[in-house]
């Protein structure tokens, strides 16, 4: 189950930010916040130096050593957290004490002792050191940084042909890569889904901004790039393209408590099958099992805006089952003048936080919101884009759209063209999915270190006794006699001059064994027989 917002969660971050809102108002008050965020703007972010990870040998434990400095001397909120793939840093084990949580002082010396309980090998795991003097950047001016010229400037490329995999190929090939090389120079960690459709390779295209906090805990806010095959698609989809590149350009700098993902989805335009099929196949094969979705901003067409009357076309039964929504469309004389944000019952309070924080950080942003009753299925109009397969897997997300060819007439057509667009609109709403973003992700104001793979320190022989190991070197076989050392049997472990364990296996007593090299490669390594407390080491060379 995807998870549905606590209603608690969000009543604190309403009640959070609608006090700095309200004192905009008042002239002295503003005065001193923008001295605040021009102090703010001079923060330096602690920075974590001198690290030194070790296992000491058969302790359970993991040593880790730190400096910490901050410019300012802030106090700091030392997190650390682990990996076993060296990429996804979502490990939960064992107890942690030291120097870690809030408040630390900034200074040398420091020291952490993990306590790693149930870890067979840790040395495949590694650690990272994260430092947050929460001094948190101020989220109007992160939002302020959206750029109606920039998101022009990209679409002016982006529908400067068709994308699609038979029609132009070519073009779209270009913006993928593009996509690509954006989500590269932001630092994120980036790679294409491949999947077969219609005799064609479509491909998604990821990219991650872990969190620094709680990684697993992740929103995404996505588009899809391609367009059918006669229409250059400014407004579907290259708005939603320009608009989630903008959203990235703003927030990648800064570092988050949860993950933010931006996805490029391909084949949700199908000619003669069903759309919507690269969010389908991401759905179906790339959540992991322990990414828990907090939200999805599906942006589905977001540049076309008009003050006319009668511009806004209401489809066949909506009137009836959003009334309330109706009404606020005909009494604006039906213009086709606001943002129209649909969730799901289970996004119902990330699709509140967007309209609540949008609201306070982008008052000109009019918005209409609906929240249809399960996964969406009593309007298929509300389920034609990529997030209506997250909708069908409980996971919280947002259709964005301008109401498409409710509103806009060259829906589908060559005529879709970037001059056709409202880029303030546009803008506006990148600004609500930023400022919703930063919000909820959990802003921070840190930095971080990766220490690396985890060191194991050598074992040494702690008794004198005649354990032979032979032939030494050894190619296939090495024979161990441990005669009369060890009188229960012992534990023979192989490992590599970090630490790292090899092989394993229970030896009977007073026996000559022959254990399996064949497989180990060339190197040099410890051969450790432990029975309780005793302790022999052999230093072995494989050939």
């Amino acid at each position: 189950m995807g998870r549905v917002y606590d209603f608690d969660l969000f009543l604190y971050i309403y009640l959070s930010v609608l006090p700095i809102y309200l004192s905009m108002k008042l002239n002295s008050t503003l005065v001193l916040i923008c001295y605040s965020a021009a102090a703010l703007a001079q923060n330096q972010v602690p920075v974590i130096s001198n690290v030194s990870v070790v296992a000491p040998w058969n302790t359970g434990q993991v040593l880790i050593d730190y400096d910490v400095a901050d410019n300012e001397n802030d106090n700091v909120d030392i997190k650390i957290a682990f990996s076993a793939d060296g990429e996804n840093y979502v490990v939960s084990s064992g107890t942690v004490t030291g120097d870690v949580g809030f408040p630390i002082v900034p200074g040398t010396g420091k020291h952490i002792i993990w306590n790693y309980d149930t870890i067979s090998n840790v040395t495949n795991y590694s650690i990272r050191l994260i430092a947050d003097d929460r001094q948190v950047p101020n989220i109007q001016d992160i939002v302020d940084q959206v750029d109606s010229v920039l998101l022009r400037n990209d679409l002016e490329f982006v529908a400067s042909g068709i994308r699609h995999y038979s029609a132009n190929p070519t073009h779209l090939e270009a913006v993928k890569d593009t996509i690509e090389q954006r989500f590269q120079d932001a630092g994120l960690n980036v790679y294409r889904q491949d999947f077969q459709r219609a005799g064609y390779t479509g491909q998604n295209i990821i990219g991650k901004k872990a969190g620094l906090g709680s990684e697993a805990n992740t929103f995404i806010v996505d588009a899809h790039f391609d367009t059918v095959s006669d229409a250059p698609g400014a407004d579907d989809n290259g708005s939603g393209v320009v608009g989630f590149l903008q959203a990235l350009r703003v927030l990648a700098p800064y570092n988050f408590e949860k993950t933010i993902k931006f996805i490029g989805f391909d084949f949700e335009e199908s000619v003669g099958v069903a759309g919507t099929y690269g969010s389908l196949v991401y759905t179906q094969s790339q959540i992991p099992s322990w990414e828990v979705i907090e939200g999805v901003a599906n942006y589905e067409m977001i540049g076309y805006y008009t003050n006319e009357v009668n511009s806004q076309q209401i489809p066949f039964g909506f009137a009836f089952l959003f009334p309330d929504q109706y009404a606020e469309v005909i009494a604006d004389s039906s213009r086709g003048n606001f943002l129209i944000n649909a969730g799901d019952t289970e996004s119902s309070a990330f699709t509140a936080a967007f309209d609540s924080l949008s609201g306070i950080y982008v008052p000109a942003l009019k918005i209409t919101s609906i929240v249809l009753p399960n996964n969406g299925l009593i309007s298929a109009d509300f389920r034609r884009s990529d997030h209506a397969n997250f909708w069908d897997l409980d996971v919280p997300a947002l259709l964005l759209t301008d109401g498409a060819n409710f509103r806009n007439l060259d829906y589908h057509t060559p005529n879709d063209t970037v001059g056709k667009l409202n880029f303030t609109f546009m803008s506006n709403i990148v600004k609500g999915t930023v400022a919703t973003i930063a919000t909820l992700a959990g802003l921070q104001h840190s930095s971080y270190f990766d220490a690396g793979n985890i060191i194991a320190s050598v074992p040494e022989s702690n008794f004198v006794c005649d354990v032979q190991v032979f032939p030494n070197p050894v190619k296939n076989k090495l024979t161990v006699k441990a005669g009369d050392c060890f009188q229960q049997g012992f534990n023979l472990t192989v490992v590599d001059v970090q630490g790292k364990l090899v092989k394993s296996e229970k030896v009977a007593a007073n026996s000559q064994n022959e254990i399996l090299f064949s497989t180990i490669p060339s190197g040099n390594y410890f051969v450790v027989m432990e029975d309780g407390g005793k302790r022999s080491v052999k230093k072995v060379v494989v050939e």
